[in-house]
């Protein structure tokens, strides 16, 4: 456990120990010929409760109207009471996807801030001021015990305890406390039942507020379908796209952190394009291979996985978004192909529902349809970038990459490798056999090549039976290692060419140059391995050889010449 949820769940268990330790405290202070009053102001409390309007910073309810009138009722003992009540048993029927523990602690804050509140009323006198001062301390207790108990998770958080929050509950008090005063009036001079009758337009009002804000939530949802039909239409970037795309999704869902990814034929992994929320740093360096964890999932089945609750689950199953309480991962499919991936994140359990699903399901096709028009553009570059027998750079373009991989060498600081593969003897095995069975072993020592080399080195057709590698960050001795392993693979594999009744031994001469190490020009570097392949066959072939042995050589030849 970390250090932070360390604290935060020794925060929780202290006012909930605090809260009901009051409530144990003002027991014998409890007037029990209140409970049929104190009854009914609980069920009126938790159906406010059960009728909580959700909007993007929480719930508003009518139950604070219910806490003024059992304070004005009552007094503050059996409002504690109530208070801690209406919570449990609201919370309870009209569970929001919190655990027991949360549960106890909004049960308990509402004590605290029920008991401070009426200390605060008890040394106020007057008629209204009483009142306002109630209001002010129970609504400041209420909110400081909630912003230490959400400290902790701000970084997760970071408009939840801004001053839109704020605003919309400040409204909410300011709304429920006479109408509270009003209801308590009401109930004392004319009885309970002209009080439910005042009491009904509470709900009332709260179901038209949530009707309310469905038609909102609705029209938002229109909204970002429009968007992201224009947004298609006007042709923009692919990553300018894809941020539209998480920007509307928002008005889909209030997600905590979303990521989009798109599939990369040439690596074989989902990349992401765009992210966005407090883990965008983290979402944006994730590799996604397609049959991993709920990835493998969505892409087996090409239909959006809901995972309602990842504490429920194995870890490996939410890998590798364990991080979220609620995940949502949405294919995005072209033409009945998975090629790229909708993830939406959530902090609390629930947090998607199978409409929003079904929404973003429709956004994402749009989104596929982008990222299967930018696939279509990225095969066309790469069969012009490449060689049509290996698959690897061309001359022209494997000599940018490595002038753009020198310059980004940080002037010196991290070693450059270049090595150049001459297949040995092509030419009479051309003679021997065909051209098919040289191209046959062209493409054996390209596969050798593959297999052996790194992700972020770079292939190259550099002649007609030459191949190279660009090593970012291997130094000569390194580099020399990694030419040695090539020609070892490459003898000990074994070629059937066409027309050929017996295997062929294929050989290679290496040769390898360093940067900065050899020389600090593109061109010499490229010159040094040639130098250094030339003198490997020289010496008989089936060899690796690093120019800057040769430089030793020349240099204490040139020694002893002098001397």
């Amino acid at each position: 456990m970390s250090r932070r949820n360390g604290l935060g769940l020794l925060y929780t268990w202290t006012i909930i120990i605090l809260g009901f330790g009051c409530l144990w405290q003002i027991f014998p202070a409890l007037d029990l010929d209140q409970s049929g009053t104190m009854a009914v102001l609980v069920l009126l409390g938790v159906l406010a409760e059960w009728l909580a309007v959700p909007v993007a910073q929480g719930y508003l309810s009518g139950g604070y109207v219910i806490v003024m009138a059992s304070q004005l009722i009552c007094g503050g003992v059996t409002t504690a009471y109530v208070a801690a009540l209406i919570s449990l048993i609201g919370l309870g029927i009209a569970n929001r996807g919190n655990p027991l523990r949360t549960t106890l602690f909004i049960s308990a804050q509402h004590v605290l801030a029920a008991t401070g509140a009426a200390t605060f009323f008890e040394l106020t006198t007057g008629t209204v001021l009483p009142l306002v001062v109630y209001t002010l301390a129970y609504f400041l207790i209420n909110h400081l015990l909630v912003y230490f108990y959400l400290l902790p998770k701000r970084s997760d958080y970071p408009d939840l305890l801004g001053w839109e929050a704020l605003g919309w509950d400040g409204l909410t008090y300011l709304i429920t406390a006479p109408y509270g005063a009003l209801l308590a009036m009401v109930y004392l001079k004319l009885g309970v039942g002209w009080a439910l009758i005042l009491f009904l337009p509470v709900p009332v009002v709260q179901l038209i507020l949530r009707r309310y804000v469905q038609l909102a939530a609705s029209n938002r949802q229109l909204t970002a379908l429009f968007q992201v039909s224009k947004g298609l239409r006007l042709s923009v970037e692919p990553a300018t796209f894809f941020n539209q795309i998480l920007q509307e999704s928002r008005r889909v869902v209030d997600y905590h952190s979303a990521v989009i990814f798109f599939w990369s034929e040439s690596r074989q992994l989902f990349l992401p394009g765009a992210a966005q929320g407090p883990q965008k740093e983290e979402l944006s360096n994730l590799l996604l291979s397609a049959s991993e964890g709920v990835v493998g999932q969505a892409v087996a089945t090409k239909e959006p996985v809901l995972l309602e609750d990842v504490r429920n689950l194995l870890p490996e199953a939410a890998a590798p978004f364990q991080q979220f309480r609620s995940v949502a991962v949405i294919p995005l499919l072209a033409q009945g192909e998975v090629n790229g991936l909708l993830v939406l994140g959530g902090m609390k359990p629930y947090a998607f529902d199978d409409k929003a699903v079904l929404l973003l399901s429709i956004i994402g096709g749009q989104a596929g349809t982008v990222i299967a028009r930018d696939l279509l553009a990225e095969k066309i570059q790469h069969l012009a970038a490449t060689d049509r027998l290996t698959d690897f750079l061309t001359h022209r373009l494997f000599y940018r990459q490595v002038v753009k991989h020198l310059i980004q060498a940080n002037g010196g600081e991290n070693p450059v490798s270049l090595l150049l593969i001459d297949i040995d003897n092509l030419r009479g095995l051309n003679s021997r056999h065909s051209h098919g069975a040289g191209d046959g072993v062209i493409q054996m020592v390209a596969g050798v090549l593959r297999d052996i080399t790194k992700p972020t080195d770079i292939l190259g057709r550099y002649g007609g039976g030459e191949l190279a590698v660009l090593a970012p960050g291997l130094d000569s001795t390194e580099a020399l290692r990694l030419a040695e392993q090539i020609r070892i693979e490459v003898r000990d594999r074994r070629l059937v060419p066409e027309e050929a009744q017996h295997q062929v031994t294929v050989t290679v001469s290496v040769g390898v140059a360093t940067f900065p190490q050899d020389t600090g020009d593109p061109d010499q570097l490229f010159l040094g391995a040639e130098k250094a392949v030339a003198r490997a066959k020289e010496l008989g072939r089936d060899r690796t050889i690093a120019y800057s042995q040769l430089i030793k050589q020349m240099r204490a030849k040139l020694g002893k010449n002098i001397g």
